[in-house]
C-alpha cells in the first residue's frame, strides 16, 4: 500500500499495532533474566564464562583450579566459584593479557620468530 497524505492516519494506526506486537514477542522471549547463585559449580562456571565469550573446558577448569590459577573454594572433592571473584579475576587476566601484548611491536614479535628458527636450524 502506497502512503499518501490520505492514508497517513491509517498508517501510522497500523506501524503503532506492528510495534506492539513486536515488543510482546520481544518481552516474551525475554522474560526475566536468569538470578545468578552466589556460588557456582565446576559446569555453572563453564556456563557463565560462556555467556561472557570465554569458552574454556571443565578440564581446563579443573586445572587452574588445582594450580591455584583461579579464585575459587574446595570443600572435599568438590570446587566452588564466587562469579563476583570471577569477574574480578577475569578482568585482571584479560589486562594481564593486553598488557603483554602491548608491550611487544610487530617488529619484536618478527625478530623473536626469526632468532627461533635459526636457534632451531642451529640445533641440528
Amino acid at each position: 500500500m502506497r502512503t499518501d497524505y490520505n492514508n497517513l492516519p491509517e498508517q501510522i494506526d497500523y506501524l503503532i499495532s506492528e510495534i506492539k506486537e513486536v515488543k510482546e514477542i520481544l518481552s516474551q522471549r525475554i522474560g526475566k533474566p536468569e538470578e545468578i547463585p552466589k556460588f557456582l559449580s565446576v559446569e555453572q562456571l563453564k556456563h557463565y564464562l560462556y555467556q561472557k565469550g570465554v569458552l574454556i573446558s571443565k578440564s581446563k577448569l579443573y586445572k587452574m583450579t588445582s594450580k591455584d590459577e583461579i579464585p575459587c573454594y574446595k570443600t572435599g572433592n568438590r570446587v566452588y566459584f564466587s562469579p563476583e571473584e570471577i569477574d574480578n579475576w577475569l578482568s585482571a587476566y584479560l589486562n594481564q593479557k593486553s598488557k603483554t601484548n602491548s608491550d611487544f611491536s610487530g617488529q619484536d614479535t618478527i625478530k623473536d620468530i626469526m632468532e627461533s628458527a635459526l636457534f632451531k636450524k642451529q640445533k641440528k
